[in-house]
């Protein structure tokens, strides 16, 4: 399953996010490249890392199950299934903070490589491979030609709905927030964070999902690896503290963020809400002590309430645009 998330990650990069046919063109196909060995080799750190951990408390648990998923990023991330209870809380806060911290530092490394690719905002215009559409009655200008497919399908009637107001003149486009840790590196390494406008390069962008999926996983709900993290340091109150989070998370996170809803609600239907049993006894050593710490500042460097938001450029006169630049516009399906 590996390397079936691994091809999944080069053709949606490829396809969705750098507009481009991933075998047919250089460029497309070094940057899919890229962006695959970077988030793939985050998500390797960070299974790896719950796995050597885990065998040395003694658990039984399955090798890393990577699952492909065609659209977003290409993959769900991975799971490891635990065989056995943790037999100590310090054994379930080591392995549950071990994955995240592992993956971090890869993403961390990954960005910080990619971050002087970054490009500085242009005018929005085919040149840059954009292409017109519409969603009934509504011209809309898209970079990504699955949102060519919604607006032609069933769909395209309901997205009216939710069309973003756009101001004449301008183009809709989706926002990547920074993570505070995102701000830092940038600051250290550009003198300025990245921009809200800015094009991140294709490494940049797989650290950048790297702290997401890190922020996620630290949710202290549950059988994420927060849940577990809050259940070794507090195992009387966890269960309770993870549904009152559920309910925080689906009810206000999805004011800010409808991915939010999305994790929330696949939590509850997986059953994932409920935490590990563990052993009160013998309490949290001093080192397990500390990773609880390591880990609270983790969560804060990559947390970001608001992971992406629509927001409105100007656009460039159809003029500016450079004849052949961009991919022709592919026909509706019939």
């Amino acid at each position: 399953m590996f390397l079936a998330t691994l091809v999944c990650v080069f053709f949606t990069y490829g396809w969705f996010w750098s507009n481009g046919r991933p075998l047919g063109d250089p460029e497309t196909t070094r940057q899919s490249a890229l962006f695959a060995a970077g988030l793939m080799s985050i998500l390797l750190a960070h299974e790896l890392g719950h796995y050597v951990v885990a065998r040395r408390h003694g658990f039984a648990l399955s090798l890393p199950y990577f699952i492909p998923f065609p659209f977003a990023f290409g993959t769900f991330g991975a799971i490891i299934r635990l065989r056995s209870l943790p037999r100590s809380r310090t054994g379930l806060l080591e392995m549950g903070a071990a994955g995240p911290i592992a993956g971090a530092v890869v993403a961390i490394i990954v960005m910080a490589i990619g971050l002087p690719d970054t490009l500085p905002p242009q005018s929005i215009d085919p040149a840059a491979g954009l292409m017109d559409t519409e969603i009934p009655g509504v011209l809309l200008t898209v970079l990504h030609a699955i949102d060519r497919v919604l607006s032609w399908g069933p769909i395209g009637d309901l997205l009216a709905w939710f069309a973003t107001p756009v101001p004449e003149g301008h183009v809709p486009v989706a926002i990547f927030n920074n993570p505070p840790i995102m701000d830092l590196l940038g600051t250290l390494i550009l003198g300025a964070p990245p921009g809200r406008f800015d094009t991140l390069s294709p490494l940049a962008l797989a650290g950048w999902v790297g702290c997401l999926l890190t922020a996620i996983n630290l949710v202290p709900i549950g059988q994420l690896d927060g849940g577990h993290v809050l259940t070794a340091v507090a195992p009387k109150v966890a269960s309770r503290l993870s549904r009152v989070l559920l309910v925080v998370v689906l009810i206000g996170g999805s004011m800010l963020w409808l991915g939010w809803a999305f994790w929330a609600v696949l939590l509850w239907r997986l059953g994932a809400w409920r935490n590990l049993d563990v052993p009160e006894h013998p309490p949290l050593t001093p080192r397990a002590r500390t990773i609880a710490g390591v880990v609270l500042v983790l969560f804060a460097l990559t947390f970001m309430p608001a992971p992406v938001e629509m927001d409105s450029m100007p656009a460039a006169p159809a003029e500016a645009a450079t004849p052949g630049a961009g991919p022709a516009p592919a026909e509706p399906a019939p």
